[in-house]
């Protein structure tokens, strides 16, 4: 199981970190681009292009993500939405720092 908590940050009202919770650390963007390189370097290799999208789809989830859609939306399309929630999510946004 993870658990992952959302806090208000401290670069101005609508700033948000995700804290792991093993550590208390939140993840840097340096930490996201080197899980995010691997993920894609993964996917290219199961599936690569041209024959497969590859790592396309999950850009694209990312940008649909980005965009706005529905979360559990996205997890549907590109099943990945899992029958057994492995993840625990705890929001503390309401908390002051």
């Amino acid at each position: 199981m993870v658990k992952l908590e959302v806090v208000r940050g401290r670069k101005g009202p609508n700033d948000k970190l995700v804290l792991v919770y093993a550590y208390g650390e939140p993840l840097s963007f340096s930490d996201i681009l080197f899980l995010l390189r691997y993920y894609f370097q993964s996917e290219e290799s199961y599936y690569p292009k041209p024959k497969n999208q590859g790592s396309c789809y999950l850009m694209k989830a990312i940008l649909e993500e980005y965009s706005g859609l529905p979360h559990d939306e996205i997890l549907k399309r590109y099943q990945l939405d899992r029958k057994i929630k492995k993840t625990i999510v705890i929001e503390k946004l309401h908390e002051v720092l």
